[in-house]
């Protein structure tokens, strides 16, 4: 009698790898492999290297041209990523014309990520801290004595199959570290604690430490402590960390270790979570004003028929309090919230407000975190259960993140251009992005600013976006006083100090510093000096990388390049004649602190910049000790411009507003009024009106007459006839193509050929190439072609000339080597 033969079909996976490639990548999925949109697989790409994938799709047809292999091994048994998120990765690699796999290396944590150059090192805090299983122990061993060995290297030693899932759960439990968090400084977070050891009777432990200890009745007291807090918990498993049991109990170390080496308490390590797990007491959220509870009113009725809504609210009108009450009502309903800052500083100082309401449901997500820290909040919103934060507050990245109850977004000063991401690819603006991931949920997106976009508010002008207005401060507090100094008279009268600060605004600060107010100082400049220059030959130092001068800081006697780090050493003398006539021009920040400890001695000054803000809590440490008033003047660039709140600032100083009106850009006036206005708007905020003096040596300025007389209208309504008459945003959409090479003439060519291609597209205005503002950048010359692109023109064909004509200029010899990045919405 003939058999049935039942054969099951060939199962296939199409993955994202972590690498700039445009297509997907297609694997056999080996039988019994329970393989799941999301998860991660390992895959294995060309002759040896291998990389952790995320699976895209699942099918059942088999790649025509080329010889498919098979999936090495599955590392989750549930997926990692939502299908909503891989359709924002897609929207994400269409819209910004990147990789899949350029989207990926931005979005997953690297500790979710593991390639054949990662780079293992063994964690010293974990040596003799697990129990191991054999196969552990070797591959751990072998680490520990290669440090800095690849994970090619460790497959070469060990050819079993379940070499990468053993590092890959060595790495998930901090045992080994990869070279990227070694990188960021990475220790897990390691914490001792006590327990009594396991016995069959308690009575017997308590009776034999008795008898033993009663020569030693300082570690008999010691465990009879120790035992009195365990029989209070009510736990059989209680245990206590070093720091409270020594707190606790009153004891020193030496008797607890005493205490183990005699066996009546047990010693262990284990890794404390870095999310605060900590009970928080939480408060009602504050009374809104008739003008916040009317605002929030309205943006809950606004939502019922648009997507989007703007708060328009002047710098210090209480917006906050609007996101919190809004939050609430989200919460209620059992929805996830979204809550995007531009700056990592100002997490610090809302997610005190908000923990106060919502204690810790609130998570924070931003690139300050460690590696291990961000895998723990990604790890959290992707369990979706009730321990799940209800609320994330983060920076761009914090977009990324697996949410699957997503009811709100809310982006927080909308305006800033920290929200764009330059370079690396994805080149992505978190405000957009957020908007589209919002829609998928079918949620609506608040964007609240002081100084909305242009763009934003042509979208309310248009009525694709609802407007609420707050016209007025909180609690009736007057906008601040707006003073200007004309530096052209304070010069010729010689009434500057230091070439930086006018004879009035010194004055001033002193009669403030005297009334115990504080004050805000800004500086758009890092560094002491811009450059310097040889007042004998006229040389000046540059970066023999980019076409740029080298900034002189004093802190560390260092002439630096701020585009790619090349640094040298300051010397008296010019390099080129041996002269000592060596003078600096300009100030930036550095050099604004220095003069003022020479004028104010005694004061408590500080600086709030790239350079004094490196270490992952500068930032919290400065605003707290700002906010406490430890500190009397500080000293910042943009970062203090960003919604900061401090209820004792007096005074405001732009130091120099013509360097915000005169760059060589089409956004710099709305640039310069946002700019301006926040910082400004950092003054008097609580009581009584605070005072702002702008230095310049253009008082009649438009952009400055409309900050002085808080005109937003006027001038957005300038701002948007401009755009309109010369085509620019909102009105078209922009690409910027870079064309870089090292060779000057063949980037020239590479541009030019491009150019051509582009322009046979019919309706688009193709202008350049063109040399940027800054023509070469770490060894690299550039060109740049921007596109003009009309709204109605079909976006998804621009992008599909263009990239055909990349990709035909690539193809040809001559043009080896070019590179050229696509920037959607370059601005």
């Amino acid at each position: 009698m003939p058999t049935n033969t039942h054969h099951t079909a060939q199962h296939y996976a199409d993955v994202i790898v972590p690498l700039s490639v445009p297509l997907l990548y297609t694997y056999a999925i080996p039988e019994d492999m329970p393989v799941q949109v999301g998860s991660r697989v390992v895959v294995q790409l060309g002759k040896r290297k291998m990389y952790t994938a995320i699976v895209h799709s699942l099918h059942t047809n088999k790649p025509a041209n080329y010889e498919v292999k098979e999936i090495h091994s599955l590392l989750d048994t549930q997926p990692i990523v939502t299908e909503k998120q891989l359709q924002l990765w897609d929207w994400i690699a269409q819209y910004y014309m990147c990789t899949r796999g350029d989207v990926m290396k931005a979005a997953l944590p690297a500790g979710l990520k593991l390639e054949s150059e990662s780079l293992l090192y063994a964690n010293p805090a974990f040596a003799h801290a697990h129990t191991l299983t054999n196969a552990e122990e070797l591959i751990y061993t072998v680490i520990h004595q290669n440090t800095g060995i690849t994970l090619t290297d460790v497959q070469k030693l060990f050819p079993s199959e379940a070499v990468i899932a053993t590092v890959q759960k060595l790495l998930h439990s901090g045992i080994i570290l990869t070279g990227e968090k070694l990188l960021q400084g990475y220790k897990p977070k390691i914490e001792i604690r006590y327990r009594l050891p396991q016995v069959e009777s308690l009575e017997t432990l308590v009776n034999t430490a008795f008898e033993s200890l009663s020569n030693a009745p300082k570690q008999q007291s010691a465990f009879l402590a120790f035992l009195d807090i365990h029989m209070k918990s009510k736990n059989p498993n209680f245990s206590i960390s070093r720091k409270d049991l020594l707190v606790q109990t009153a004891v020193n170390l030496q008797i607890v270790n005493e205490l183990v080496k005699k066996g009546f308490l047990k010693e262990f390590d284990t890794t404390r979570s870095r999310i605060d797990t900590e009970n928080t007491e939480t408060n009602a959220a504050k009374q809104l004003s008739v003008a916040q509870q009317s605002a929030l009113k309205q943006i809950l009725t606004s939502f019922q028929t648009h997507n989007v809504c703007l708060l328009h609210g002047v710098t210090a009108s209480g917006k906050t309090e609007v996101y919190i009450h809004l939050i609430q009502h989200m919460v209620a309903q059992g929805k996830q919230v979204l809550y995007l800052l531009p700056e990592i500083a100002l997490t610090s100082q809302i997610i005190v407000r908000l923990r106060k309401v919502f204690g810790n449901t609130v998570g924070v997500y931003h690139s300050k975190f460690s590696d291990n820290e961000r895998v723990e909040v990604w790890n959290n919103v992707l369990a979706g259960n009730e321990n799940s934060y209800s609320i994330v507050l983060g920076a761009r990245s914090s977009v990324f993140l697996p949410f699957h109850n997503l009811g709100l977004v809310i982006v927080d000063e909308e305006h800033e251009t920290s929200f764009k991401q330059y370079d690396p690819a994805p080149r992505y603006n978190a405000r957009d992005t957020a908007i589209v991931y919002a829609r998928m949920f079918g949620a609506p997106t608040l964007l609240g600013t002081a100084t909305p976009s242009v763009e934003t508010y042509h979208n309310v002008q248009q009525h694709k976006y609802a407007l609420v207005e707050l016209t007025e401060r909180h609690s009736q507090v007057q906008l601040p006083h707006i003073e200007m100094i004309d530096l052209k008279i304070a010069r010729k009268q010689k009434r500057m100090y230091d070439s930086v600060f006018s004879r009035q605004l010194i004055e001033k600060m002193d009669e403030l510093l005297r009334e115990k107010q504080q004050i805000i100082l800004f500086q758009n400049r890092r560094g002491f000096a811009p450059y310097i220059e040889c007042t004998a030959c006229g040389h000046i130092p540059k970066c023999k990388h980019c076409d740029v001068t080298l900034t002189y800081h004093k802190g560390t006697n260092s002439l630096r390049c701020h585009y790619c780090g090349f640094s040298q050493k300051h010397r008296l003398s010019c390099v080129a004649c041996g002269s000592s006539s060596v003078e600096q021009f300009g100030f930036g920040t550095e050099k604004i602190e220095d003069s003022l400890r020479e004028i104010f001695p005694e004061k408590r000054i500080q600086r709030m910049d790239l350079d004094s803000t490196r270490a992952k809590n500068a930032y919290t440490e400065i605003i707290d000790a700002f906010e406490q008033r430890e500190i009397d003047i500080l000293v910042g660039t943009q970062m203090i411009t960003k919604g900061l709140d401090f209820d004792n600032v007096g005074l405001v100083g732009i130091l120099q507003a013509d360097s915000l009106l005169n760059m060589p850009d089409f956004r710099s006036f709305e640039r310069a009024y946002q700019v301006i206005t926040q910082v400004a708007g950092r003054a008097g905020r609580a009581q009584k009106q605070g005072l702002v003096y702008i230095q310049t040596y253009n008082t009649s300025h438009e952009v400055l007459r409309a900050v002085q007389q808080h005109n937003f209208h006027e001038f957005i309504q300038r701002q948007i006839a401009e755009r309109s008459a010369f085509a620019y945003p909102p009105f078209v959409r922009l690409l910027r193509i870079s064309v870089k090479h090292k060779d000057q003439h063949k980037a020239e060519d590479a541009a030019r050929t491009l150019a051509a291609h582009i322009r046979a597209l019919q309706g688009i205005t193709v202008v350049g190439p063109e040399y940027p503002l800054i023509a070469r950048l770490q060894m690299l010359y550039i060109q740049e072609i921007l596109l003009k692109i009309p709204r109605t023109q079909s976006l998804e064909q621009v992008r599909r000339v263009v990239a055909q004509a990349i990709q035909t200029l690539m193809a040809q010899p001559q043009f080896k080597g070019t590179v050229c990045v696509c920037n959607a919405d370059p601005y």
